[in-house]
């Protein structure tokens, strides 16, 4: 029990290596302590609250706000959906910018009787546009997740 409550605490802290391993040796003393004065372990993981409390309660005794990871991964994965969507639309607007009016051939300004499709029966360029508006809903959505966290 003792052994399970102190490896979810490990995995709940957000800290360095060091500093775990710092929590985890004095989380252990805790525990021995306790049960030299006739607690038992689960008489100490109540008082101790859950793993998460623990963590959190740890943290903030250091100074360091457990959020951070969590709002520097929202934030990354917002700018990255950003710089796909914006490459998406980068693409898609220089392939229709250079676009040769229908039924011409090369630069013809004339139009011809003779039509060449593509292997596939789609334009890449459809697909391209999917990406790019795929990527700002994705982009969104996060950017509103780690607003909300923030304000919690």
């Amino acid at each position: 029990m003792k052994e399970q409550y102190i490896k979810q605490v490990e995995k709940e802290l957000s800290l360095t290596r060091k500093a775990k391993k710092e929590v985890v040796r004095d989380l252990n003393e805790v525990f021995a302590s306790a049960l030299e004065h006739g607690e038992t372990e689960q008489q100490v993981i109540e008082r101790l609250g859950t793993p998460k409390e623990f963590a959190e309660n740890t943290a903030e005794q250091l100074g360091i706000d457990s959020a951070a990871p969590q709002k520097r991964k929202g934030i990354i994965s917002s700018v990255a959906a950003l710089v796909v969507a914006v490459a998406a639309f980068v693409i898609y607007a220089t392939t229709q910018s250079g676009k040769v009016p229908d039924g011409a051939i090369g630069q013809a300004d004339a139009m011809t009787n003779i039509q060449v499709e593509g292997a596939f029966g789609f334009d890449a360029s459809q697909i391209i546009l999917a990406v790019g508006v795929i990527a700002v809903t994705i982009a969104i959505i996060q950017i509103i997740r780690t607003f909300r966290k923030n304000r919690r």
